[in-house]
């Protein structure tokens, strides 16, 4: 059975991108249309959270900071307008990613509203 799935496909584990982009189309969401899509991430301290945000809004990003709900951390995030393309997100998510650690903190993924 394990080969079997191996060379089919079956069981194949999606992403946490994949998996989020699954949820949507799951719940109604036609993502053929362009979301509001928001990208979270958290930051030890205020002024690594502006930063972030500084380099975001240049990217075209809209963002807002604020201390976190629990902890020291500040939360930034990052709103971009777009279509959710499974390449493009997860382009995103990596840029993100690398943009966290290098402040010293972590990229916690994406989410968007259901759109019609």
């Amino acid at each position: 059975m394990g080969i079997f799935k191996s060379l089919f496909g079956f069981g194949k584990k999606l992403d946490r991108d994949e998996s989020v982009l699954a949820e949507l189309k799951k719940v109604g969401s036609d993502l053929s249309k362009t979301h509001g899509i928001e990208f979270f991430l958290y930051l030890p301290s205020e002024d690594a959270a502006r930063q972030a945000a500084e380099k975001l809004t240049v990217d075209g990003f809209d963002v807002e900071i604020a201390p976190a709900a629990e902890g020291t951390d500040w939360v930034c995030v990052a709103t971009k307008t777009m279509i959710p393309n499974l390449a493009d997100i997860q382009r995103i998510s990596r840029e993100l990613g690398t943009l966290a650690v290098s402040l010293g903190g972590v990229y916690d993924g994406w989410g968007s509203p259901v759109v019609d």
